[in-house]
């Protein structure tokens, strides 16, 4: 087999995300590339969790829903998604009989805690796929360090129990890449504003941002950054705002809840002109919702939070490898134009995990307008482009004179029909400077056949599962990576010889799709909507397709 896909089902509790993650690495470095979709209830114990492990000798984007080996710790857990199985999967349950494995019995016997079930599962898998348990101990030995040699045991009692019982053994080739790192969204989102120079991270949790925050705090005397769990999410925001008023980069991570709450304090940065990046890693909503899974409804949100007008970026990773080069343009972009960028991802691209081959050393340096000139510093100097000089508390010589309410360009208090008419214009010059500078940016993505008359339109975590339903038909792809501004001419040439557009987007209501609609004046012919908190399966999303085609 060139590739296969591996269903891990048990209770909150039973290490499968962990586990599932341990079998992706002993795949990845027997030479192939990964895709894991962890899908886990917002309990602390008990409930439904699965990870969708999918191994590939070609770069895969998404979970595939189609499993070859299925294994659960809980006959429950089979029922309920046996589904997800192909015809000849090979089912693993708890129990003695047929391709069964005793996986309580295990651990008990060895004196193992109920967590490391997932160990005798890693042995079982190298069995069936025929990797050498080489592969097995390495992974664990890096995985578990001093811990490894029980974890070892386990697999070891699991590889030879699939022998004992003669399980089926589907050969998995050996793939020919090396083992690149198997990175999360949210990881790669935080590695990507820390080295565009982002020094100080603010959040209070909220699934499925978290791990932002948790990975950051872990590493942040090896990054050299600060990283603050914060009392609630407008102290978040407003801490990040002080940060960078005093010159330091930061960046605030929520979800939609958050946003909500944080609408003060982001129409403060876009008033007061600092740079704030704000990442929204979207769930389903409204009200608490659906915490630990997908959707696509933050669009309108983001793209309107803040009362007043001024000038905001919304930038959306599509896929895993996205999520660092697009965190790092927001921090340059939050800086240079000294106004609030969003990074719009959601559960499935930041809680999704995937091998990544990134110069992690590529350098972002972050563009600052300093203040230059001698002579009284004017915080708000109307300029050609919009944009003013900036100068923080403590330089020599310099006073920052910075106001929440209207201001003159020294930065005092006026509500003078002639200021206010003066500071507004000046924001929508800086707007239409973004807006033309984004004409040479990546602000979209275009995939498939460049001369079909169907296109695919989408932005965000759909992209995966479009690239592989895209595969064989006659579509192009259109992926849009700037929602504001909307790339509006370069949406219009790659859709002025289309016929028949879709839409695809995690949400019910198609808000993606009145965005396009309202920006370019097309028409859209359909609207492929997934609103039950989970992402686009590939394979129905073809299906669903290939229904609406020309």
């Amino acid at each position: 087999m060139n590739e296969v896909t591996i269903f891990l089902g048990g209770q909150a509790g039973e290490g499968v995300k962990r586990g599932a993650a341990v079998i992706g690495r002993m795949l990845n470095r027997f030479g192939h590339h990964i895709f894991i979709m962890d899908d886990y209830v917002s309990t602390i114990r008990g409930g439904q969790d699965y990870s969708e492990v999918r191994a590939s000798k070609s770069e895969v984007f998404s979970q595939s829903g189609r499993e070859d080996i299925v294994i659960s710790f809980h006959k429950d857990i089979y029922e309920r998604y046996k589904s997800k199985a192909k015809e000849d999967a090979i089912i693993i349950l708890d129990g003695e009989s047929g391709t069964d494995i005793p996986f309580s019995k295990i651990v008990k016997e060895n004196d193992a805690l109920t967590v490391m079930k997932p160990s005798i599962a890693l042995g079982v898998v190298a069995y069936i796929l025929e990797v050498p348990f080489e592969f097995v101990e390495r992974t664990l030995n890096s995985e578990f360090k001093e811990k490894s040699n029980k974890n070892i045991a386990l697999a070891k009692v699991g590889y030879e129990t699939a022998r004992e019982r003669n399980f089926p053994r589907r050969p998995l080739e050996r793939g020919e890449k090396p083992p690149f790192p198997l990175m999360y969204g949210n990881e790669l989102t935080a590695l990507g504003a820390v080295r565009a120079g982002m020094k100080v991270y603010t959040a209070y949790p909220i699934t499925p941002a978290s791990p932002i925050l948790h990975f950051l705090a872990k590493e942040q005397k090896r990054l050299n950054i600060t990283a603050l769990h914060t009392e609630d999410e407008i102290s978040a925001a407003v801490m990040a705002i002080g940060a960078a008023y005093a010159g330091v980069p930061a960046m605030v991570g929520t979800s939609g809840p958050g946003i909500d709450l944080m609408g003060e304090a982001i129409s403060l940065a876009g008033g007061t002109e600092v740079p704030l990046v704000i990442v929204d890693a979207q769930r389903a909503g409204p009200t608490t919702g659906v915490p630990t899974y997908t959707e696509q409804s933050d669009l309108n949100l983001v793209l309107n939070v803040g009362h007043g007008e001024f000038p905001r970026i919304v930038l959306a990773p599509g896929t895993v490898d996205e999520s660092f080069d697009i965190a790092a343009r927001a921090m340059q972009y939050a800086w240079w134009y000294q106004t609030p960028v969003f990074i719009l991802t959601d559960k499935q691209v930041a809680e999704s995990s995937k091998t990544v081959n990134l110069d992690y050393k590529r350098k972002f340096p972050l563009p600052v307008k300093y203040f230059q000139s001698g002579g009284q510093y004017e915080r708000y100097k109307v300029t050609e482009d919009g944009i003013s000089e900036l100068a923080f508390p403590g330089m020599k010589g310099v006073v920052n004179h910075t106001n929440s309410t209207e201001h003159t360009e020294e930065g005092y208090s006026s509500s003078l029909p002639e200021n206010v008419i003066k500071m507004k214009e000046k924001r929508l010059k800086k707007a239409e400077t973004i807006e033309n500078d984004f004409l040479r940016e990546h602000t979209i993505s275009v995939f498939g056949d460049p001369d079909a008359k169907n296109a695919v339109v989408s932005f965000g975590s759909p992209t995966g599962a479009i690239l592989e339903a895209i595969q064989d038909l006659p579509v192009k792809f259109l992926q849009v990576i700037s929602l504001a501004p909307f790339p509006v001419e370069k949406v219009n040439n790659v859709l002025h010889s289309v016929e028949n557009i879709i839409t695809v987007e995690n949400n019910s209501t198609g808000q993606f799709a009145e965005l396009l609609k309202c920006k370019t004046m097309r028409k859209v012919n359909h609207r492929l909507l997934r609103y039950d908190a989970r992402p686009f399966d590939p394979f129905e999303l073809k299906a669903q397709i290939k229904e609406v085609l020309l």
